[in-house]
């Protein structure tokens, strides 16, 4: 018992040190950012002061963060954050006799040297729900919300808060799935994630980073001695569940998850997508990378540097170097790269000194033996050109379709064997990574970015020739390359460029002499009507509701004579292009006799429906005899 106390007692010491280093990250990626979390942020949620803000003017309102110690200089510290000057004294009788929060943490990047100024930050901010009443949960949801907004158009920081209640963080219950939460079909990974990446703010310590990393029944073990332990204080620590394995099922639903996150941030979805690929290996089931690191920062030496965004490229790079993998192995650590954003230099590689986050990563940088011109190509990132974010976001994806492949294979059973309640969630996610990714005739492709917002094309020249249409960024004249677009008919062209979103106001267009008898002024016509019809690809997010009911057509753009533009007596030819309900496009082809047929098999009552007519033969004799024609 003695041994198992020692053990206890390194734990403490070691997770203390720990979250101490990634608060100190968090402090030199972000400073005011650090100071409002970590210091204004748990004063607010202490102390419900009319002074401080996220006030309730509720006395039933929960405060008070267990085990949460703050100095008198904190306040002091604090002054330039509030719009009225408070004391110590002031605050005295508002400090709580009995505190109801059981703590507060980050989850994800942030206090890693994944931390980025473009990082969320999600705090979980962690409850007994039955203890303190549904009532009164609904006043600090309020009270969350307040402050949430106040802290986020005073300091513009992205940050999230999320209610936890103690007995569902144990049970794995992480709810649906929404755009910001992977739901109940990812119970053990988020369990996993929130273990590996966690800083505690203020409250109190996990049972599970204290607990001593051997198998078998060490954690409850821990939780018996400490209600036993006179030399510890077992309200000092929380316990939210231990972590052992995670089920093979679980693994379909993580790499859809994945597929969904990487129209958001592939770079990110790519090494999370690795890490979930590892879980595969026989031999990996039970070896968490949670576990592993825990078991890194037990046994940690005074300058050992344990990182958990590191960790993951680690792991990730030993398990494709162990299959010869060295084009993977690449992919991962330029996406690590660009994803960290260090923007390393010459002099940076030679530095001895240690401390900020360029200097933690330069030696496992340099150990990568990438040259000076390669490093300077990806410190220039936000400035590639949009051939080359295309050429990288198609080997992103590909890594991300084939190892999402290779998982549903082996959750196959999962299908057959799974409960109803995470069938569901499954569903709505192989829904939407259907509608993005799965190629289906008529449809306009979803270009695959690498990040939100990529830049358009400064120039695109279309050109026709042996019956089919061209868009290239540069003059035919001057190319040989591999055309942006190619396809029989314009319109494809034009809703491909809409819909992928790969042209703005600044783009020049451009029509090389050719034999149709399209004009340039009816494709940009056309490409700026279609602009406020049809949405950006990559910027619709999951929308739960649509994808759990049948799809449907909701909104038709029946374009008439497109290419036949000098008829004004009747309709020759049309183009059709529809958006369903899960957000995909299509563009069709059809005689004119066939529209009718076409409407009344795809019309709903929802469907709304926009005609177009080239400039030079809208008519009112044209627009009635399209109208007709449905």
């Amino acid at each position: 018992m003695k041994d198992f106390a020692t053990k206890i007692s390194t734990g403490i010491r070691a997770f203390t040190h720990y979250n101490r280093y990634k608060k100190s990250i968090m402090q030199k990626n972000d400073p005011l950012g650090a100071k409002v979390i970590l210091d204004l942020f748990p004063l607010c949620i202490h102390i419900n002061h009319p002074g401080l803000p996220g006030y309730v003017g509720d006395a039933d309102c929960p405060c008070g963060v267990k085990c949460m110690e703050w100095p008198a200089s904190t306040l002091k510290s604090l002054g330039s954050f509030f719009s009225t000057r408070i004391t110590l004294s002031d605050i005295q009788g508002y400090v709580p006799r009995n505190r109801e929060i059981e703590g507060l943490f980050t989850i994800g990047s942030v206090g890693s040297l994944g931390q980025t100024k473009e990082s969320d930050y999600d705090i979980w901010v962690v409850v007994d729900r039955n203890a303190i009443g549904n009532k009164r949960i609904l006043l600090l949801e309020r009270k969350l919300k307040i402050l949430q907004r106040w802290i986020s158009s005073q300091y513009i920081l992205d940050v999230h808060f999320f209610l936890m209640d103690v007995g569902d963080i144990q049970r794995n219950n992480f709810g649906m799935v929404s755009q910001e939460g992977s739901g109940s079909a990812l119970k053990n990974i988020l369990k996993e994630e929130f273990y590996r990446t966690l800083t505690l703010i203020e409250g109190r310590i996990p049972l599970w980073w204290i607990t001593p990393s051997d198998n078998g029944d060490s954690y409850e073990k821990a939780s018996r001695f400490l209600e036993r332990s006179l030399m510890f204080e077992a309200d000092d620590f929380i316990d939210l569940g231990d972590i052992t394995f995670i089920p093979e099922q679980e693994l379909l639903g993580a790499a859809l998850w994945q597929m969904h996150k990487a129209l958001d941030d592939p770079l990110k979805s790519v090494l999370k997508m690795a890490l979930v690929a590892t879980y595969l290996e026989p031999g990996n089931e039970n070896r968490l990378l949670c576990e592993v690191i825990k078991k890194h920062v037990m046994g940690a030496r005074r300058d050992d540097l344990i990182d958990p965004y590191l960790e993951v490229l680690l792991t990730v790079e030993k398990y494709y170097k162990s299959k010869g993998d060295m084009q993977t192995v690449e992919l991962l650590r330029k996406c690590f790269y660009l994803k960290v954003s260090p923007n390393i230099t010459t002099n940076d590689l030679i530095k001895v000194d240690a401390g900020d986050k360029i200097t933690l990563l330069a030696d496992t940088i340099r150990s990568w033996g990438w040259s000076i011109r390669y490093l300077k190509d990806l410190n220039g990132f936000n400035e590639w050109s949009v051939e080359k974010y295309r050429r990288f976001g198609d080997e992103l994806h590909d890594y991300l379709k084939r190892t999402t492949v290779l998982l549903i294979r082996r959750a196959k059973s999962f299908l057959v064997n799974s409960l109803l309640d995470q069938d569901v969630e499954m569903e709505i996610l192989r829904r939407r990574v259907e509608a993005f990714y799965v190629s289906k005739e008529g449809k306009i492709e979803c270009e695959k970015r690498v990040k939100k917002k990529e830049p358009a094309y400064e120039e695109l020249y279309f050109s026709y020739k042996n019956d089919q249409w061209q868009v290239t960024g540069t003059s035919p004249e001057n190319f040989s390359g591999k055309p942006v677009m190619s396809a029989s008919r314009v319109v494809r062209i034009i809703a491909w460029l809409v819909y992928n979103k790969r042209y703005d106001a600044s783009t020049a267009f451009h029509m090389i002499p050719n034999t149709s008898l399209v004009v340039l002024s009816d494709i940009q016509s056309l490409l700026w009507d279609l602009n406020s019809l049809i949405p950006d690809a990559n910027s619709v997010g999951l929308d739960r509701d649509s994808l759990m009911d049948k799809k449907y057509v909701k909104q038709v753009v029946i374009i008439g004579n497109m290419e036949t533009p000098g008829v004004v007596q009747s309709i020759k030819e049309i183009d059709v292009l529809y958006i369903n309900s899960w957000n995909e496009l299509f563009s069709i082809h059809m005689k004119p006799g066939s529209l009718r047929s076409w409407m009344a098999k795809m019309r709903g009552a929802k469907t709304k429906i926009s005609i177009w007519l080239p400039r030079e033969g809208k008519s009112k004799h044209l627009v009635g005899t399209l109208n007709s024609l449905f």
